[in-house]
């Protein structure tokens, strides 16, 4: 079951071309592999409503979606709670996209810095702790590579979400 999941997350058996995608079988196999990171300081919350396929490169989503599971994890896990937190994801359509939101009740991201946590090597972790690429990659891979949108609400002390509207048709469709 692992190396089924490992296979489907990293879809190492597809060229890295556009390819049809179901989001959300992305973000159960994604889940498994992130659950190292998030079964000891979050417990997960599933709103997947049924979404078409999507044209991208799964590949890369899944990254996208890692990323940002595991940020908010290591984020509940500087917190030194007594309690776990809550991470809770949601797929829906919106017109001609599929959007995904990922939040947290974590620290949250401090607004003087929210404008800046796309840029490449911007962390805010400790040295020798992370390089800074996750969400610049990130951000590239959404919104350069396939033609969607990549935003955040967060609140200090209440929690981040992070929203990924990608186009149902792919890269260059023009999305609403």
């Amino acid at each position: 079951k692992i190396v089924s999941n490992l296979k489907s997350f990293s879809r190492i058996d597809q060229s890295s071309s556009l390819q049809d995608f179901d989001v959300n079988a992305g973000i159960e196999s994604t889940l498994v592999v992130a659950w190292n990171e998030i079964k000891y300081v979050a417990d997960v919350q599933k709103k997947l409503e049924p979404v078409p396929t999507i044209r991208c490169n799964g590949n890369e989503i899944n990254q996208v979606f890692l990323n940002i599971l595991v940020n908010a994890a290591q984020a509940m896990t500087e917190q030194k709670r007594s309690e776990k937190g809550t991470i809770e994801l949601r797929t829906s359509q919106q017109g001609k996209n599929v959007v995904v939101s990922i939040s947290d009740d974590g620290p949250g991201i401090p607004e003087k810095i929210q404008n800046r946590i796309f840029d490449p090597f911007f962390t805010t972790k400790e040295p020798g702790k992370g390089t800074g690429l996750g969400l610049s990659i990130s951000y590239d891979i959404i919104v350069n590579k396939h033609g969607g949108a990549l935003w955040i609400e967060s609140k200090p002390g209440a929690g981040t979400t992070f929203f990924i509207s990608l186009p149902i048709a792919g890269p260059g469709s023009h999305p609403e």
